[in-house]
């Protein structure tokens, strides 16, 4: 079988295609990852086919577009101000990935708009891969789109919701979308980037069912794999090595730190979020772990109290294990790995699907939420407080570690292509 993936995003959008293509390899097939050449890299480091898809992104260039990761119109500023300008290159590139590499299979991201019309058009057989739960956009779900939401919506807001977002990208979204698919010979199509984003022989949900199990009103096609294992990473100037002797020294000492990360996009816009970090570790007496992305993103060593440390990067499944809890922006990536490590978790989320994440988390009683315009060291510091001195919060994650861990989301996507592809 030759499967074509095709993804756009940040590290946490890209990272579950890696894990399938890996997956696919491991059972004879040929996987090929169409990406931006910023994760050229990642993909070619784990064995994959590449093919590039753009030019190089700055994710620091990105996060400075206004209200890029604003609290409720993020979503909507990316999608207009970096997806839709694109379209026509992600149709262009397609076509020409399909023709090159001939796949018996496309996998595409749910936003990688223009896939699909490809597929239909070529009548190659697409799968579409979600990311998070919420984007499955079920009015039975309890998802939190924005902040200010409820944490724990009833189903009539989330059909009113639900119904005036629909008004609302019809408005916004199927016109340039329809103008951009007359040029390029396509018919007029309604309600884009509802249909599109759950098009396809199957949509896959890279979710663990313990986090958000089957729902009535889940597309007709849907699938709950599991969440997908992957976050290696071959970049210069990242001190895994350096981050674990800091863990083994933490551990002789029997004082294990707290992890703060704010991934690999809204770290562009952290602002004082690190400086807040140690101050909260120093009110606490307690070590940390600060993974910042770029060392200039970093409080100077000698404002970092006693016992916390300063580093870019290091892989979360070695690292979120051996700490006391984890704080993180909750995208969904991060929010997997820390569910799988057994530990509590502060989630600090930002913009996109942040706050459900977050919501979820909490839902199931192994996190609190603070939302980024809030943090400041008083609530930071009474957060930490909240989920490390609750034996019942430890406990509950411990549980739902040992369940996370049993998910091998890539091997049930894996599964779910070859049936497609054999049938």
């Amino acid at each position: 079988m030759n499967v074509l993936l095709i993804t756009i995003g940040s590290g946490g959008d890209i990272h579950p295609f890696i894990a399938i293509g890996r997956e696919l390899q491991s059972r004879g097939h040929r996987a090929t990852v169409l990406v931006n050449p910023y994760f050229e890299s990642n993909v070619r480091h784990a064995g994959l086919g590449y093919l590039p898809l753009g030019d190089e992104i700055d994710f620091k260039e990105i996060m400075s577009i206004p209200d890029a990761a604003h609290p409720r119109r993020g979503g909507m500023t990316v999608i207009q101000k970096m997806i839709f300008p694109r379209v026509k290159d992600m149709v262009a590139t397609t076509e020409a990935a399909i023709n090159q590499t001939r796949p018996d299979v496309v996998v595409a991201h749910h936003i990688a708009i223009g896939v699909p019309w490809v597929c239909d058009k070529l009548r190659i057989p697409l799968v579409t891969c979600v990311l998070s739960p919420a984007l499955w956009l079920n009015p039975r779900d309890k998802s939190v789109f924005q902040q200010g939401m409820p944490e724990n919506p009833p189903v009539w807001f989330m059909r009113a919701g639900l119904w005036f977002a629909r008004m609302q990208m019809r408005r916004q979204y199927d016109r340039p979308l329809n103008q951009i698919r007359a040029e390029l010979g396509y018919a007029a199509k309604r309600d884009m980037l509802f249909s599109d984003a759950l098009d396809g022989h199957a949509v896959i949900g890279m979710w663990s069912p313990h986090f958000r199990g089957p729902l009535d009103g889940d597309p007709a096609s849907g699938v709950i794999c599991g969440f997908p294992w992957h976050d290696d990473s071959p970049r210069p100037g990242h001190e895994s090595d350096d981050v674990l002797q800091f863990l083994d020294e933490c551990e002789r000492a029997k004082e294990p730190p707290i992890l703060f990360s704010l991934g690999t996009a809204v770290v562009h816009v952290a602002g004082r979020f690190y400086h807040t970090a140690a101050e909260a570790c120093r009110r606490l007496g307690r070590r940390g772990i600060l993974l910042t992305n770029r060392a200039e993103y970093a409080p100077k060593p000698a404002d970092l109290p006693p016992g916390v440390r300063a580093f870019s990067y290091a892989p979360f499944s070695q690292v979120m294990p051996r700490c006391a809890c984890s704080v993180h922006h909750g995208g969904i990536g991060t929010t997997a790995q820390g569910l799988r490590s057994g530990r509590p978790t502060v989630i600090v989320p930002h913009a996109y699907d942040q706050f459900d994440n977050a919501a979820r988390a909490k839902r199931l009683g192994v996190s609190a939420t603070l939302w980024a315009t809030r943090v400041n060291p008083e609530r930071l510091t009474a957060a930490l407080r909240g989920v490390l001195d609750n034996q019942e919060i430890a406990a509950r994650a411990a549980a739902l570690g040992h369940k996370i861990r049993e998910d091998d989301g890539a091997k049930a996507a894996a599964t779910c292509l070859e049936k497609i592809a054999s049938g």
